[in-house]
């Protein structure tokens, strides 16, 4: 066969191969593949599903910092655990207007904004929330950019103000506490008189570090709060005894790159997550049922491996891959109100140490991969999230051992850091969700 007719041939062949996805397989050394062949030469798909590792795995810190919202609430997860949320905050010092001389003190209150587009947990359920005064200074340790998930500062014990209330995500839009007297005759007098203390930023941050939110002992739910200038600390105060019309002073929430929520969990005794930690920082699939979990502000994420990769170029002479994919599938089940899926799903690479090293493009739009969700509402065995993973796969055929990468599913960061979303995945030996990759190749002996 002379050059020419070689060309048209391959040609032919990868037409072919493009256009055929759909046919069933057969199993053969290990890879389950379909052979479609012109005279002997040409095989067209493999579909693969045995050689490949899926695992949760721990992640070490999670950064909480500078994310505009305030979470506070705790919340029993049937699969993840007790969870329970609070943040830090510093406060602005007093920049008002001049307060007359004959003004009497009324009250202060903490003035929260519900975001109403982060809840972990029933609407119905009671919310418990009790405000704390920071007696520690809130700082960044010098080797890092963020404060994380696990930082937490010193409070004094009994709470400035507490509040047991179900908020109403349609209706609520403002929560008010009514915050102690003492401390806010304290913040009274020192703005009436004006004193450094109270209008210099330094100092005041001193004298007040800032305010905690943390959950009560009858929380059931976890909610999520704006945190930028509309936290505020509000003082009322009347401008003379005889007159009962209030005016208000706001002391609001100072440095947003200084506000952080400080996420605990405890684990259901004897699930498969209660192992997992860091000192036992990965968990196979085939010792957590056939599943594996993702939930970031909880520490978990999902990591697969190909190792056969390797190995793959290596059945001919002349191989190509032409397209590959991934897809997997939340076990059915555990999706219902008021566990949601995250529309978004992202890909990344990560090395050995299970950090993530990149985010996995899409070969044919250059954009970030975030699954495509589709949802199968009826039977709840279809719902999937999908992925290119063509560009991958061939790095990996080439890559030496140094430089090998898994893939890694995860929230995307803009909602992982300040959502309690969670998804719990089939592995290739799940029952009715399972995981799915297949490689679309040509090869020409």
């Amino acid at each position: 066969m002379n050059k020419s007719i070689r060309a048209i041939e391959a040609c032919k062949y990868l037409i072919c191969a493009l256009l055929i996805t759909g046919a069933s397989a057969c199993e053969k050394t290990g890879f389950a593949y379909d052979n479609i062949v012109d005279n002997g030469a040409t095989q067209y798909i493999v579909t693969d599903t045995s050689t490949m590792y899926m695992s949760t795995v721990y992640i070490d810190s999670i950064p909480t910092s500078d994310q505009s919202i305030a979470l506070c609430g705790i919340h029993n997860d049937p699969v993840f655990g007790k969870i329970s949320a609070g943040s830090y905050w510093q406060v602005k010092a007093f920049s008002g207007t001049t307060i007359p001389n004959l003004a009497v003190y009324d009250s202060m209150v903490l003035v929260m904004r519900p975001n109403k587009k982060v809840i972990y947990g029933d609407t119905s359920k009671l919310q418990d929330l009790e405000v704390y005064r920071v007696t520690e200074t809130i700082t960044k340790p010098v080797t890092n950019s963020y404060l994380y998930s696990n930082y937490s500062f010193a409070t004094e014990s009994t709470p400035l103000g507490s509040k047991q209330i179900t908020i109403r995500p349609t209706y609520d839009t403002v929560i008010r506490i009514k915050l102690d007297d003492t401390l806010g005759n304290d913040f009274f007098t020192k703005s009436k008189s004006g004193v450094q203390t109270i209008k210099n930023q330094t100092q005041f941050s001193q004298y007040f570090k800032g305010l905690a939110l943390k959950p009560g002992a009858n929380s059931e739910a976890i909610h999520s709060f704006r945190a930028d200038d509309s936290l505020v600390m509000r003082l009322y105060y009347h401008a003379s005894k005889n007159d009962q019309s209030t005016t208000s002073i706001d002391f609001p929430l100072y440095n947003a790159t200084m506000q952080f929520n400080h996420i605990d969990y405890e684990r259901v005794a004897g699930s498969p997550l209660a192992s997992l930690g860091r000192n036992n920082k990965k968990l196979l699939s085939g010792t957590t049922d056939n599943r594996t979990y993702i939930q970031p502000l909880t520490q978990v994420m999902t990591r697969i491996d190909i190792p056969y990769l390797k190995n793959l170029s290596q059945l001919h002479k002349f191989f190509k891959v032409m397209r590959a994919t991934l897809t997997v599938r939340p076990e059915q089940g555990t999706y219902r109100y008021p566990y949601l899926l995250p529309p978004q799903l992202r890909l990344c690479e990560v090395n050995s140490a299970n950090a993530i090293t990149d985010t996995l493009l899409s070969p044919s739009t250059g954009g970030v991969q975030t699954g495509n969700l589709v949802i199968d509402y009826a039977a709840n065995i279809s719902t999937a999230y999908t992925y290119d993973i063509t560009n991958y796969c061939i790095a990996e055929m080439a890559a030496s051992p140094d430089k090998s990468r898994g893939l890694a599913l995860i929230v995307p960061r803009n909602t992982a850091l300040t959502n309690f979303s969670r998804v719990i995945l089939g592995d290739n030996k799940s029952k009715y969700n399972k995981l799915e990759i297949k490689i679309y190749y040509l090869q020409y002996e």
